[in-house]
């Protein structure tokens, strides 16, 4: 009869010590909970938004333009109530400009500049000095103006002066350049101004004389940026700008078309620029790629604090910076609300992800050992185990932001140390 050894006399074949199902359990919590991402039930994008926040920078990226343009409608709501004056620059969103209308028209609290309200007027309540600072720190790298061109300018501006009007920029873009001490003189011997004002405006004049081709060559390419929206002198009624709107106490929107219309941009920028040296706080609104060509803007935006405030809104923010890491961080960095939807771009999901962060993601790992009984009877076997070990790991990997949908978010909501993840309806 054969001798019945049984298992423990001939070794444990695939002998395993697993962790226990608790274990297990407790490392999938302990990264649930160092995840730290919030799962919402399907919601409104306005819900979280709260007026009684305090408002700060915001990045709206990807997805639907439809839930970015509702991200933006609640931060102009946020910002208004608390105290900024609020403007929107894009490139051509007429869905935007609908909803703008559809919320603010009623309430009469929307100047809206674009093709069919051309009423944009930068000049409006300015003085001669403020007006040559616009036009001086407008003028981009293809349009220099030198030092001598403010004789030049502050001439044509008196001279508009003495027949009563207040400058505007159709007429600076109008100016009979080679005639124009001709037309001086000819106010003078008419009597229309006296002999002093017209030597003083000649005077300025001949000064800035050879400043003359630069300054026609800005406002000849002015023109041809902003025609469409400038006001002229027949609808001088309506005229408006961010200035005038702000102490108003309403919320101003303009339509710059291209990013490439950068002395637009620039004249808009510099209306930001007189509103925070006057003591307002500013909320400017960028809805598209308008910056990533324009210095003026790009520096307006990487200077934010807490009286200048900036929402950029894209369909690939990190895309919008040109690719510059430094610039992109640097502004999310202050931003206090990220909102993320689906990016087309590997590479940009990716500069996202990292964006969002990391965090400490325990793994169970497994151990194989090879052990030899030479006791009494011969016998062999591996031996199974594991052990918890901790790594670093995107919170938001760079392929779950591509595989999201138009309509799916992730609200990275610095004020509440909240990372969400929500349908949106």
């Amino acid at each position: 009869m054969k001798n019945k050894t049984g298992l423990s006399n001939i070794g444990i074949w695939g002998s395993s010590r697993y962790l226990s199902r608790k274990t297990i359990r407790s490392v999938q919590e302990n990264n649930r909970i160092n995840q730290g991402v919030v799962y919402y039930e399907p919601s409104e994008i306005e819900a979280f938004f709260d007026n009684n926040e305090a408002v700060g920078g915001m990045l709206f990226s990807g997805g639907y333009k439809t839930i970015r343009n509702r991200a933006i409608i609640r931060t102009i709501e946020c910002a208004y109530m608390q105290g900024y004056s609020v403007a929107i620059i894009h490139n051509g969103n007429a869905e935007l400009e609908n909803e703008l209308i559809s919320y603010l028209t009623p309430l009469n609290l929307l100047d809206l500049v674009n093709a069919k309200n051309p009423f944009y007027e930068p000049f409006l309540g300015l003085n001669n000095n403020e007006i040559l600072q616009y036009i001086l720190s407008s003028s981009s790298k293809e349009y220099k103006i030198g030092a001598t061109g403010r004789y030049y300018i502050n001439g044509i501006s008196d001279f508009i002066n003495t027949k009563h009007i207040h400058p505007y920029t159709d007429m600076y873009i109008t100016c009979p350049h080679f005639t124009l001490i001709d037309k001086i003189n000819t106010a003078e011997a008419k009597g229309k101004i006296s002999a002093n004002e017209a030597r003083t405006i000649t005077s300025q004049i001949l000064q800035g004389e050879s400043e003359k081709g630069n300054i026609e060559a800005f406002f000849s390419a002015l023109s041809q940026q902003a025609d469409y929206i400038l006001a002229k002198k027949k609808n001088l009624n309506k005229a408006t700008n961010f200035v005038q709107t702000a102490l108003q106490k309403a919320i101003f929107s303009i339509d710059v078309r291209y990013a490439s219309n950068t002395l637009l941009i620039n004249l808009f920028v510099s209306e930001a620029e007189l509103l925070l040296s006057r003591g307002n706080k500013v909320f400017v609104i960028v809805d598209g790629e308008l910056f990533t060509t324009n210095n003026l803007l790009k520096d307006f935006i990487n200077k934010m604090g807490s009286s200048s405030l900036v929402a950029i809104s894209s369909n690939d923010a990190f895309s919008a910076f040109n690719g510059d890491e430094n610039s992109f961080y640097s502004f999310a960095g202050k931003c206090a609300k990220i909102i993320i939807s689906r990016h087309i771009s590997a590479y940009s999901c990716e500069k996202i992800s990292n964006l969002i962060g990391t965090y400490d993601k325990q793994e169970i790992v497994p151990t194989f050992s090879q052990n030899t009984n030479m006791g009494t009877f011969w016998s062999y076997g591996n031996t199974k185990s594991a052990s918890i070990n901790t790594k670093r790991e995107s919170i938001i990997k760079p392929e779950e932001i591509q595989r999201m949908a138009d309509d799916e978010v992730i609200v990275f909501d610095k004020n509440n140390n909240e990372i969400s993840f929500v349908p949106i309806i």
